[in-house]
């Protein structure tokens, strides 16, 4: 359980609707879950916009004890913002730590010693660009570059990064097993509804907008969430209300955190992540909400696409075909009447801490630190 400190740095305000702040605080759990050594996480001084007070909220359960939050007690626009986490990054900077960091302008401005960090970690959600200067130095500054797609990996050896300097490391579940357990034991109610949790992605939405406006015995829809700043969440709420067959049927839930999120997926009949197939999305997804989905215990109806498939690993879905309202019609059809996967399947998918577990075995394995 000892081993080295780690540093999580992410360029976003927590509590927040941006999928790399809820990515980056369930990793920095499930590394001070995973370890007796202190674990800090550095945010952004930006405005929350929408996330809950507390981070216990937004989590759903206390902070381990050992993790620290380095953030602005005030919220702060740029050129400030970015200045306040890079005095607090300073600050926690150690030869005694690993810094995980996910974005390029932090990785790139790391001091090239280990006197400095033990090791810097860079984890790309995004392709690489050597015409960018802050994308080369940060291939070239960092110790190890893990990635959660496969079309990634494949984009950092194009790059120029040796095997031995590169990792796969698969996203990871962030809802209760337990809970998960109990959702495939059991069925849902007549007329449960469909639930989509994340609103990141405006063609698989509005997609199912479509499929919803053209067939009246669907079920009624959930969207769940809120995007940076609220201008799709607008437009959504503007197409639902002004559509007579999408008012009362279609609902906008907003951002849902912690227990109400757990609540939710109890009352769902199914999960939909619906992304179009483009060159992102092929092989290059990091889908947080498809593997939330997988460990969630409820039959997941989702885009076919080579990453859907390789995030969902081994749990059965309803794969829909990109863009085509009528296919998925036929998928939440057959998923409403199929059998939900098995309590072991639900139960199966990793978690943040056993993703810590992995990153710091492997961070070892491959730098010789004691991670």
């Amino acid at each position: 359980m000892g081993g080295l400190g780690w540093v999580v740095a992410v360029r976003a305000a927590l509590p927040s609707p941006r999928p790399q702040g809820w990515q980056a605080l369930q990793q920095a759990v499930g590394l001070a879950e995973s370890t007796a050594a202190d674990v800090v996480l550095v945010a952004d001084a930006g405005r929350a916009d929408g996330g809950p007070p507390s981070l216990e909220q937004w989590l759903g359960r206390c902070v381990p004890s050992n993790l620290h939050v380095i953030q602005s007690r005030t919220p702060h626009g740029p050129p400030l913002a970015g200045l306040l986490f890079r005095r607090g990054l300073e600050r926690s900077r150690s030869s005694g730590r690993v810094l995980l960091c996910r974005d390029q302008r932090v990785a790139a401005s790391a001091p090239g010693s280990r006197r400095s960090w033990a090791a810097v970690v860079m984890e790309w959600h995004v392709r690489p660009d050597l015409q960018l200067r802050q994308d080369r130095r940060a291939l070239q500054r960092a110790d190890l570059h893990i990635t959660p797609s496969p079309g990634l990996a494949e984009d950092l050896r194009t790059a120029g990064v040796e095997e031995d300097r590169l990792l796969l490391l698969p996203n990871a579940c962030g809802l209760d097993p337990a809970r998960a357990r109990q959702r495939a034991a059991s069925r849902p109610a007549p007329g449960a509804p469909v639930l989509a949790m994340g609103l990141h992605r405006r063609a698989g939405l509005d997609l199912a907008l479509d499929a919803w406006a053209a067939n009246p015995q669907l079920p009624p829809l959930w969207l769940v969430g809120r995007d940076q700043g609220g201008v799709r969440y607008d437009t959504w709420m503007n197409r639902i209300e002004s559509d007579p067959c999408l008012r009362g049927r279609v609902s906008l839930l907003g951002p849902r955190w912690g227990g109400d999120r757990e609540d939710l997926v109890d009352s769902a009949a199914l999960w939909l992540a619906l992304y179009p197939d483009d060159d992102g999305t092929r092989s290059r997804l990091c889908p947080l909400q498809v593997v939330d989905a997988a460990g969630s215990g409820v039959p997941v109806v989702a885009s076919s696409l080579e990453s859907v498939t390789a995030a969902l690993g081994n749990v059965p879905y309803h794969p829909v075909v990109p863009g085509d309202p009528d296919s998925l019609v036929r998928a939440i059809t057959e998923a409403i009447e199929a059998p939900r996967p098995t309590g072991q399947l639900a139960a199966s998918r990793p978690r943040w801490v056993d993703r810590a577990h992995r990153l710091r075995a492997l961070v070892s394995e491959r730098l010789g630190v004691d991670a």
